[in-house]
């Protein structure tokens, strides 16, 4: 038996973070998997940053940039528009909250077992979270063996790039932008590991060593990306996200996936 959080037309798994609807599956990273959790628990209410930092990124020091780039990918996976939002509204800054009608289904395998929660769905899934938490144990110990599996047979899938992602260096000598420089880390892992035909591996372990470096550019910070050869050092591909910083989210995105379409005729 499972419980699904319905958000309008789509069923959402806190555990496994999938959402799906009418035969689409989409599958959450674990940061907006959690943030996707916050604010369906949050009934609506505003969930301001300071809230949204602490329960997701447990109250790192973070740059405002990142809660904004996982909302955008929640976002995309909804097919929700931020200007004409159905799901996540933005309230400037204040927060986000989820707008979206809410519900609990639990499935199991006897369809006539499927009920919706009539009283307080998200209450209902507060008091069953011991049971749930055992179940999402157990699902967190199956995960783990299968990506050990999967992670010792990598070097036999011949069209799976293994890359090691190293920190962005900050080289503008200025310390306010120590924050976006360990966001723009952050991002530049979480975009890498997005692309089907990347697998993110330890150094040792990688071929390629992707890198970055944040600096001024035109007076305002760019990111500066390249790709090398774990064996030999040998550049192997080179981009460029130019700036401004509310723009670097989307242009690192763009450059990774002109990586990956590189990547594919080395």
């Amino acid at each position: 038996m499972t419980d699904f959080i319905t958000i309008g037309s789509w069923e959402f798994s806190s555990v496994t973070g999938i959402l799906r609807r009418e035969g689409q599956t989409q599958r959450l990273e674990n940061r907006a998997c959690a943030l996707l959790e916050v604010l369906c628990q949050s009934e609506g209410k505003l969930v301001s940053h300071s809230d949204i930092i602490e329960q997701v990124w447990e109250g790192r020091f973070i740059s405002p940039n990142s809660v904004a780039v996982v909302i955008s990918d929640i976002r995309r996976a909804l097919g929700d528009d931020a200007r004409k939002p159905e799901y996540i509204e933005t309230l400037p800054k204040r927060g986000y909250r989820m707008i979206a009608p809410l519900s609990m289904t639990t499935q199991s395998g006897d369809p006539d077992a499927n009920t919706n929660s009539s009283s307080n769905p998200l209450n209902d899934f507060r008091r069953r979270a011991i049971g749930i938490g055992a179940s999402a144990v157990l699902i967190a110990i199956m995960v783990l063996i299968i990506s050990q599996s999967w992670g010792k047979n990598q070097n036999s899938q011949p069209n799976l790039l293994l890359i090691a992602v190293t920190p962005i260096e900050d080289q503008t000598d200025d310390e306010q932008y120590s924050a976006l420089t360990l966001a723009v880390s952050e991002l530049l892992s979480v975009e890498v590991a997005r692309q089907e035909s990347f697998q993110v591996t330890a150094q040792p372990e990688a071929t390629v060593i992707v890198s970055g470096r944040l600096i001024l550019w035109d007076g305002h910070p760019a990111v500066a990306l390249h790709a090398k050869s774990a064996s030999n050092g040998r550049t192997l591909w080179s981009g460029m996200a130019s700036g401004p910083e509310t723009m670097l989210p989307k242009q690192v995105r763009e450059e990774i996936s002109e990586f990956e379409a590189a990547a594919k005729k080395l």
